[in-house]
């Protein structure tokens, strides 16, 4: 059953998968009036032709919607953001020199209005989603307390698993992927059990659900075919 708002009507929660300069988001919100939206993140970076100051002004109109709707809007950060918002670290595909500079000072002057995870009850959201080896083994989390606080506070002996990609992505031999670099192939077979997850970073077609147990995971990255989820919680 979904939950209810203050005036007793059912809650929804709108997720969108990599925006990737992709404006649709307007046009769900609109569509979407009085719903909670969520961001899964990758705000830059797209796979086809867009200006650069489109893109920037994308970044701020994403920004700007957080900020005038705070409690409603949660924007989460996802590995094509991590790029610009650290220009120390290797630059991953796609990153565009001309806007770094820009999207850096954005993403820097901003940060506070992103975190990494989000969850509610037993529903977590992630960039890239979390499987029970990279949870327990790797970033040694604890399944007794919150999820998203504990990816969101990470002690520094746990930020190299944080930001690793696994053998699938290039990673090292036998790696698993964190937050920001789960591949699906990793998440299938490796579900982080008693809870529903909402991931991107994977592309799919359409909104695919997979359940193992008493784990499941929905990855929606699929706004580029203009498909965005709608959750009744």
């Amino acid at each position: 059953m979904p939950t209810k708002a203050i005036d007793n009507k059912p809650r929804f929660t709108v997720v969108f998968g990599d925006i990737h300069g992709s404006t649709y988001w307007k046009k769900a919100v609109d569509e979407n009036p009085g719903c909670r939206h969520i961001f899964l993140g990758d705000y830059l970076d797209p796979y086809e032709d867009v200006a650069p100051e489109k893109l920037i002004v994308n970044l701020k109109e994403i920004m700007q919607l957080k900020k005038d709707r705070h409690d409603e809007v949660i924007l989460l950060l996802g590995n094509h953001d991590l790029h610009y918002l650290h220009l120390d670290i290797e630059p991953f595909c796609r990153f565009d020199e001309v806007i770094a500079e820009a999207a850096h000072d954005l993403f820097v002057e901003n940060r506070h209005l992103f975190v990494f995870a989000f969850q509610e009850d037993n529903h977590i959201f992630s960039h890239a989603g979390i499987s029970k080896k990279w949870f327990f083994d790797d970033f040694g989390g604890n399944a007794n307390k919150n999820i998203a606080k504990q990816l969101n506070n990470p002690y520094s002996d746990q930020l190299p698993a944080l930001y690793r990609y696994g053998a699938s992505r290039g990673g090292d031999r036998n790696a698993v992927g964190g937050i920001f670099w789960a591949d699906i192939g990793e998440l299938y077979f490796d579900i982080l059990q008693n809870y529903t997850q909402i991931v991107g970073h994977n592309r799919v077609g359409n909104i695919r659900e997979h359940t193992d147990n008493d784990g499941k995971i929905i990855f929606c990255d699929c706004l580029y075919n203009q498909i965005y989820l709608k959750l009744e919680f």
